[in-house]
């Protein structure tokens, strides 16, 4: 895919993995140029010379900041070769994610633990060098606004440049079937607190804004807030669904789980539209949500007997 200019000064820049099966439109940077020229995620180090190849096509010969909404693999896993190819360049992220991104290499064993062969394929993280980093607590340049947004992950933030809100995984993935209709769904791995990613959420619905980017994929116009607000309720339904498929008595409670949720979410009803390969992406990232919710459903029974 080529970079699709958004406005003049926003491009969504897609970072396909060639190498893996289904990861189209799924994976992108956000480039913004205007009174300043920053990136949003660079994505994974095996993308990395296809970000550097497209920013040189579009003459971007120095970012005035590397922002990271958070450092999951497929978002920040090339950071350090990044930083190595724009050595001036500050990377700015939550300050809990400051140490991983120095020394990744917890941050790489755990993301081998929980994704396997798709880990190798996004290739090994590589450190950035510390005098590269700044904790989002201290970034207040560039006239961009940086709001804690953690769910998804514990040190997820947002940021916002004037009318333009880059929101991560705040609101979910978003796959867009050509003319049928848009799919959504919850990113909700392990460890997931469902209060604090409600919270976010409604933190950014509260955060007045046009164009609302996803990290997983493409952005939408005057609708941020009210798919925000659809997406809270969708993560509530599924929390009620897997509640009552996980109580029930027999195997596979994951695999009863993900027939229920295709059934009865209507965010999930273009499921049957999706590509082959999209559905078999799609599966594996559900049943990785399917366990954080469920993971936070036993947590929360757990507490409650105590």
């Amino acid at each position: 895919m080529e970079p699709q200019r958004i406005t003049p000064e926003l491009t969504l820049i897609p970072l396909d993995q060639p190498t893996l099966r289904g990861f189209h439109t799924f994976i992108s940077a956000w480039l913004y140029q205007g009174d300043a020229t920053f990136l949003v995620d660079p994505g994974p180090a095996l993308t990395v010379p296809l970000l550097v190849q497209t920013l040189e096509k579009m003459n971007v010969t120095r970012l005035d900041a590397l922002l990271l909404t958070h450092i999951h693999i497929d978002h920040a896993g090339g950071a350090g070769d990044f930083s190595r190819r724009f050595p001036d360049t500050p990377v700015v992220c939550h300050p809990k994610a400051i140490p991983h991104m120095a020394d990744p290499e917890r941050l790489w064993q755990g993301s081998l633990k929980t994704l396997g062969d798709t880990a190798r394929a996004y290739g090994q993280i590589q450190p950035v060098p510390e005098k590269n980093l700044v904790s989002s607590e201290d970034f207040a340049d560039l006239g961009v606004k940086v709001i804690n947004t953690p769910g998804h992950a514990v040190h997820h933030i947002s940021y916002l440049k004037d009318d333009i809100l880059f929101a991560g995984e705040t609101g979910g993935v978003r796959y867009e079937v050509p003319g049928k209709g848009v799919w959504i769904r919850p990113a909700t791995p392990p460890r997931f607190l469902m209060e604090i990613s409600c919270g976010s959420m409604d933190a950014l619905m509260e955060t007045p804004h046009d164009i609302y980017c996803y990290g997983h994929f493409g952005a939408v116009r005057d609708a941020g807030a009210s798919l925000l607000a659809a997406h809270k309720d969708q993560v509530r339904l599924w929390a009620k669904i897997i509640e009552r498929e996980m109580a029930l008595p027999g195997e596979n409670p994951e695999e009863r789980c993900l027939k229920s949720l295709l059934a009865e979410d209507p965010n999930l009803s273009l499921h049957p539209h999706l590509p082959d390969d999209v559905k078999e992406r799609e599966k594996g990232f559900m049943f990785n949500s399917i366990r954080g919710i469920a993971g936070y459903l036993r947590d929360r029974r757990n507490a409650a007997a105590q």
